[in-house]
């Protein structure tokens, strides 16, 4: 697991011009819009953890790295382990950017339980089909969601003036709490499906 991680550190050295030269840009927009900074980094840093995965099956390197001393189950733990902390980084960053700002704590908790929820359903997808076919279905997710909260908007209006009727009697410190909560349980799960779809898996 160590030596797993401290790979996938060195793969982020690919990176590291694009990564500074995104993040400064997130981190210049956000001196005047904390909110989409803070969705801007912490989805750009969630989609930067992934990227190590291409570089594991190019070339049918993975057919290389298991023939070290590591099984697959390993292999799904790390990248949910490699995926999480650069999250946490990505979330300090946000952090310490919202010192400069009047957004609330809570505001950034909720977009970092939203980037967990995004990995939770795109980890598995990456695992199971690969690179190409997994972005392919990552997008057909996201923009079915899209999708479906412009067609409730639009046609069911009433939906979000319910939820929002919710929300309002709620306590926003507990709400972003428990979204939390949930979206860490949601990532356990998730990594648990990814582990037996990966051991399932035929490699090319």
């Amino acid at each position: 697991m160590k030596g797993l991680l401290i790979k996938d550190f060195l793969l982020m050295k690919n990176y590291k011009k694009i990564a500074m030269f995104m993040l400064t840009i997130g981190i210049f927009v956000g001196m005047n819009d904390i909110s989409f900074a803070s969705g801007y980094i912490l989805v750009f840093v969630s989609i930067l953890s992934m990227s190590t995965i291409t570089y594991d099956e190019a070339n049918h390197g993975l057919n290389t790295l298991f023939t070290l001393p590591i099984t697959r189950s390993d292999y799904v733990k790390e990248k949910y382990l490699f995926s999480l902390i650069i999250t946490g980084i990505g979330f300090v960053l946000v952090a310490i950017l919202n010192c400069f700002s009047k957004s609330g704590f809570v505001e950034i908790v909720t977009i970092l339980s939203t980037s967990l929820l995004l990995l939770s359903i795109s980890l598995p997808f990456q695992l199971k089909e690969g690179n190409e076919k997994g972005r392919i279905v990552l997008f057909v997710v996201v923009f079915g969601f899209i999708f479906l909260f412009v067609f409730l908007n639009q046609f069911i209006p009433k939906f979000f003036e319910s939820i929002e009727a919710v929300l309002n009697t709620m306590n926003p410190t507990m709400f972003s709490v428990g979204l939390l909560l949930t979206s860490f349980v949601l990532y356990f799960i998730s990594m648990m499906i990814s582990i037996r779809v990966y051991n399932k898996r035929v490699l090319d």
